[in-house]
């Protein structure tokens, strides 16, 4: 189904096409704004251009151990002998060639430490370990080769070679190489600016009621506002206001409207589906760009999504389980899109499910599940509880998402299904 017929866009659109046409509108949304920042302060940030070494990585030839540096040559066939002791080396000591470590004649050996560089004339290091001393002089044996624990100028990286790639988020480690090419300053993507408003008359918020006082009759607190929150910030976006919408037309349209800029994101959460107060669908139809409403998946087939004065909006639905599984599987590749960052597909594999397991729709279905290993037989899974769409305590006790496609299935104890970890989903690239 993708019928155009009555509404003039498309509805009901595949989980495929859904995520395909996001991913190129969010595409079509990015705004190249790089701005440069000190190294300390860019974890998680996005490269806005190519990181390139300045120097060669090892700078010079250094020893990978400490012990002795010695010409192989001067080794016996054995891979043994006995040599005279020049001064040490040490690291980062600056030190004249002509009075620290000069080789003068065969049989020497010059003492060094983890990371000095490699006395001239020298070429091999032998371990501590395995040196005896007696007058001055030094027996090292069990030398293997030419070269052995010395490390090469430039082995690791060579000036001028590019180190990580434009659209690359940045984590420890890739701080850790920069800043091994003398980097102080990194030039990254400005952080996606997203409005974030959930609500309708029944919601009401934390610390709203007097301490002690009941809830009232047919109000709920507003979940889904912290739940989205906490998702937008692990991404690094910046969360410009988050507000409640009241089941109020004319409050819904100066609202979307006042916070309409181009390139950034409004997310809202309810009002998209039949109801006769579904008012953010009637909004976004009458002073926006509707580009598709409803996706064939579970939980989360009402989701909308539109343009407004040049501002890109994601319609959720109203329940915190289908607005988690929105977010997650067709927001979230959007906002990458939106902060340049370099597309990744979901890792998914296989594991094992414990239970049975129906499914009669012909919807794409995430699963809340409880995975775990078991030595020796691999990976399991378990489905957290009833998979009802308003239960958030599923989502707390899961930690992947067990995914159906289109087909219906019967699903018995012990077969293989595919799950997607919370962890790659959120953090894809690891630590």
């Amino acid at each position: 189904m993708n019928d155009t017929s009555k509404t003039g866009y498309p509805t009901g659109l595949s989980f495929k096409q859904a995520r395909k046409t996001i991913i190129e509108t969010a595409r079509r949304h990015f705004i190249d704004a790089p701005q440069v920042m000190p190294l300390s302060d860019a974890l998680g940030r996005v490269l806005a251009a190519n990181v390139v070494s300045r120097i060669d990585v090892p700078a010079f030839d250094n020893s990978a151990m400490d012990g002795y540096a010695i010409r192989f040559t001067d080794v016996s066939d054995h891979g043994e002998g006995w040599f005279e002791l020049l001064p040490a080396r040490y690291a980062g000591e600056v030190a004249s060639e002509e009075t620290v470590g000069v080789m003068e004649k065969p049989g020497q050996a010059v003492p060094i430490m983890t990371g000095a560089p490699l006395p001239p004339g020298t070429d091999t290091v032998v371990p501590k370990e395995k040196a005896e001393f007696k007058d001055q002089r030094v027996y090292l044996r069990e030398v293997q080769r030419k070269g052995q624990f010395v490390r090469q100028r430039a082995e690791d990286l060579r000036k001028g070679q590019k180190i990580l790639s434009r659209g690359h988020r940045l984590r420890p480690q890739d701080l850790g190489l920069i800043a091994s090419v003398g980097c102080a300053k990194v030039a990254v993507q400005s952080p996606v600016q997203v409005s974030l408003f959930t609500g309708g008359d029944e919601i009401i918020q934390p610390g709203d009621l007097e301490p002690g006082a009941d809830l009232p009759r047919g109000k709920i607190f507003d979940s889904v506002r912290y739940t989205l929150q906490g998702l937008l910030q692990r991404q690094g976006c910046q969360v410009k206001l988050a507000a409640a919408l009241p089941d109020d037309p004319q409050a819904i349209r100066s609202a979307l409207l006042a916070a309409a800029r181009p390139g950034e994101v409004i997310i809202t959460n309810g009002g998209i589906s039949a109801g006769d107060k579904d008012f953010i669908r009637d909004v976004l139809q009458q002073h926006g760009q509707v580009i598709f409403h409803k996706v064939r998946m579970k939980p989360g087939f009402p989701l909308m999504l539109a343009e407004l004065n040049g501002a890109l909006v994601f319609a959720l639905p109203g329940n915190p389980v289908s607005s988690f599984a929105t977010y997650s599987q067709l927001v979230l590749p959007a906002l990458r899109e939106l902060e340049g960052e370099s597309a990744t597909t979901p890792l998914q594999f296989e594991a094992r499910i414990d239970q049975k397991l129906s499914k009669s729709h012909y919807r794409r279905e995430f699963v809340r599940g409880a995975l775990r290993y078991e030595a020796g037989a691999g990976f399991a899974v378990s489905v957290c509880g009833s998979q009802s769409s308003g239960r958030l305590s599923s989502v707390t006790q899961a930690n992947c998402f067990i995914v159906l496609d289109e087909t219906p299935v019967e699903l018995q104890a012990g077969d293989r299904v595919m799950v997607q970890r919370f962890c790659d989903l959120f953090n894809p690239h690891g630590v």
